[in-house]
């Protein structure tokens, strides 16, 4: 007893412990929720403060522009003062000033004719590419109405000679129609006696029926002596009992006639015949005491197994006893590992927040010595103009000698300071183009150490889900030995209902799921699969199990639905292992992959075909034009009756590009605009696996249903009220990615085109 109660004590002090341990990890993962809600948010807060330093830097630009217009013109009056005072002659510079101000003016008209002229160019170049698109469409139409009005002469033809051939079998008809006047009357005759043989037979199924009804009351008169029956040998094992303790009555009674037996001598002519029905009852006696003595040793032969059995079992339950606590000290201080890990990681976080706003800082002084350098060359354009015009000015002033030689000494001195600008300049280049490759190389490094904690935080995740399910695991089998313990002689019909719900909650074993979409040509892959309470774990192999390194799980509250599938569910499959295979959809957002499982998921997806580009939510897919198409970024045809220009066109959008653009990274691709029928391929995901036989397909069903409608997507999930469907989901994702393609193009082999 004081060892049951130390086990019991020991019990308690392991679940408290247990406890402590699940609400330390419940904490740990609201704090790291909170964290990357706010990590989240200093992104989006970033994204906006992005846009605003866009558009600051437009206004700033049109304000630099602004600025330098009132330069020159400034500089234009102080020159024009300049050579007011230098110059004698008043009129000459009236001239000047007047043919300046009609140039001016003149500059200004031919702007703004400019840019209308601009303005209605983009609208003719739209309506032109609109007139295209309906003369296209026009073609095909006038295509489709040629071929359907060949298709219409062809059957006037056929039906001219259907009608030939319809006179010719009228005249066979009506001869057959003759003949079957004279079948039809011998037919009546056999309808008649047919429907005298109907009711013959409808007599003789009415006897029938009458017959059956007769034998449904035997048949109840049978079930009921049968109950008799039943309850009569009841009866009679009662009796038989009874009859039993007699007898050991009569063999009480044996012994005391033995011993009375010398003194009733004078009696035994009287008692003869009494004596030979008990001597019979008593050999009857021997024998069932014979055959008690035979039970009571095979009862203790059993009992004594029993016992041995029970002190091994005793034995091996302590042994497990103990190997579970050694595996919960394992587990707290792979814990206390886990906490100081995410400590480091929390610290690493801090310093990569510090790399961050430093890398914006140097941005900014980057972004600052862009302004400058562009002030820099703004001065030199300046300097030039100014060279320019003393140059004009120095052919316009040839009447003296003196005024040249200033213009020549001006012109030096110009020359100077234009050569001292370029070298600025240079200077200024090189040493902006050597920050750029500093900071762009740092901004990489970043990029690379958050994408290696992304992916390290994401494998932790994932062990840590992994131990959760452990940690189930070995509750469960607390509670069972608790259960077991409780009650070792008897069984607990409680303890085992509470032993039977809690082993139903964990579901594992070996299935197959496919590697890649063509199952039939490259198979199935062997993986373990546990079910916990909230997670579906999937493994490679049984190491893989032991050192908790999972390569995927699937959260519970975003499964939608499992079921059996069907041949048409599966194409490429097996017919044989079709009642063997079974669907699971679930949510995107729900599956948390290893990152090398993950790279091999993306690169093997089976709806990118080879050759196609992604950019901006686009899919190009390279074409082909032989008919005349243009390009959405430049004015260069892209087609070509016999050597095409290789080009690119969007699967969704279908916007048309030259693929040099793209390869040689020009800015024009930067300024296309994001796909207006991009959708979110990971909204819904269907899983396939395999198992070994139909039976296990069935339970694997019913028990992921169970836990479905438990702790599934449509138990935690409601918008506005009502539960979404996963096929809604699905429908309103592939909605727009579902819509005609246009036919005007002949796109390559690999792609799938014409």
């Amino acid at each position: 007893d004081l060892q049951k109660e130390l086990e019991g004590f020991s019990l308690r002090i392991l679940e408290d412990r247990m406890t402590g341990l699940a609400e330390e990890l419940e904490r740990r993962n609201v704090r790291e929720s909170k964290l990357s809600e706010d990590n989240r948010q200093l992104n989006e807060k970033v994204s906006t403060l992005e846009k605003e330093c866009a558009g600051l830097e437009l206004e700033l630009k049109a304000a630099q522009n602004r600025y330098q217009q009132e330069v020159k013109a400034h500089e234009e009056t102080q020159k024009s003062r300049l050579l007011s005072n230098q110059q004698a002659n008043m009129e000459v510079v009236k001239a000047l000033q007047a043919k300046l101000n009609e140039e001016k003016s003149a500059r200004q008209k031919s702007d703004l004719n400019y840019q209308e002229k601009e303005r209605q160019m983009s609208m003719l170049t739209v309506d032109y590419r609109q007139i295209q698109q309906r003369l296209q469409k026009l073609e095909g139409e006038h295509r489709q109405e040629l071929d359907k009005s060949k298709a219409l002469a062809a059957q006037v033809e056929q039906e001219h000679g259907k009608k030939s051939a319809l006179a010719t079998e009228l005249g066979v008809q009506t001869s057959e129609v003759a003949a079957l006047r004279a079948r039809e009357a011998q037919l009546s005759k056999e309808v008649a006696s047919l429907r005298e043989r109907q009711r013959v037979s409808e007599e003789e199924l009415h006897r029938i029926k009458t017959q059956k009804s007769v034998d449904d009351l035997q048949m109840k008169d049978l079930q009921d002596q049968l109950e008799d029956q039943h309850h009569f040998t009841t009866l009679y094992k009662s009796q038989s009992e009874q009859l039993k303790e007699e007898i050991e009555e009569k063999m009480r009674s044996i012994t005391e006639l033995e011993e009375e037996r010398g003194s009733l001598a004078h009696q035994l002519q009287l008692a003869l015949a009494r004596a030979d029905s008990e001597a019979l009852a008593r050999s009857i006696a021997e024998e069932t005491v014979a055959d008690l003595e035979k039970e009571k040793t095979m009862k203790e032969l059993e009992l004594k197994e029993l016992m041995a059995k029970h002190r091994v079992d005793s034995a091996s339950k302590e042994a497990t006893i103990t190997n579970l606590k050694e595996r919960e000290v394992d587990l707290k201080k792979r814990l206390e590992e886990l906490k100081k890990e995410n400590e480091e990681t929390t610290l690493q976080k801090k310093i990569m927040e510090e790399d961050i706003r430093n890398a914006k800082s140097c941005m900014e002084e980057s972004e600052r010595l862009h302004k400058q350098l562009k002030q820099e060359q703004l001065l030199k354009a300046q300097a030039v103009n100014k060279l320019a015009e003393i140059m004009n000015r120095k052919d316009l002033n040839v009447t003296s000698k003196g005024k040249a030689k200033v213009s020549s000494a001006d012109f030096r001195k110009k020359d100077k300071e234009c050569r001292k600008l370029q070298q600025e300049l240079t200077q200024e280049r090189e040493k902006y183009g050597h920050e750029i490759m500093k900071w762009q190389k740092e901004i990489q490094e970043l990029q690379a150490a958050v994408v290696e904690e992304n992916s390290l935080k994401q494998r932790l995740q994932m062990e840590l889900d992994s131990k959760d399910s452990e940690i189930e695991q070995l509750q469960i089998k607390i509670a069972s030995l608790c259960s077991e313990t409780a009650s070792l002689s008897s069984a607990d019909n409680e303890n085992d209902d509470a032993y039977l719900t809690a082993v139903e909650t964990r579901l594992e074993g070996w299935l197959c799921m496919p590697h890649k979409q063509n199952i039939r040509r490259h198979g199935w892959r062997k993986i373990y699969v546990v079910v916990s309470s909230k997670k579906i774990i999937f493994y490679n192999s049984e190491n893989e199990k032991q050192n908790t390194d999972p390569f995927m799980i699937v959260d519970l509250s975003k499964v939608f639905h499992v079921r059996p599938v069907t041949q048409g569910d599966v194409i490429r499959a097996d017919a044989k292992e079709i009642p063997r295979i079974f669907q699971l959809l679930y949510a995107g957002e729900g599956e948390a992959r290893r990152p090398e499982e993950g790279n091999a998921f993306q690169d093997a997806r089976p709806d990118e075909k080879p050759g196609t580009v992604q950019l901006k939510g686009h899919e190009f897919v390279q074409i082909s034009y032989h008919m005349p198409t243009n390009c959405e970024v430049c004015p260069k045809p892209m087609w070509h009756m016999f050597r095409p220009p290789p080009a690119l066109e969007c699967r969704r959008c279908h916007i048309k590009v030259h693929r040099d653009h793209l390869e040689r990274k020009e800015e024009a691709m930067q300024a296309i605009a994001p796909c207006k029928l991009n959708y979110d391929p990971n909204c819904a995901k269907e899983m396939l696996l395999l198992t070994s036989n139909t039976e296990e397909q069935k339970l694997w069903v019913q028990r992921l249903s169970k836990k479905i409608q438990k702790c599934g997507y449509k138990a935690n999930t409601t918008i506005d009220g009502a539960k979404v469907s996963p096929r809604e989901s699905t429908r309103s994702a592939l909605k727009p990615y579902m819509s005609t393609q246009q036919k005007s193009a002949t796109l390559p082999a690999n792609s799938g085109s014409k």
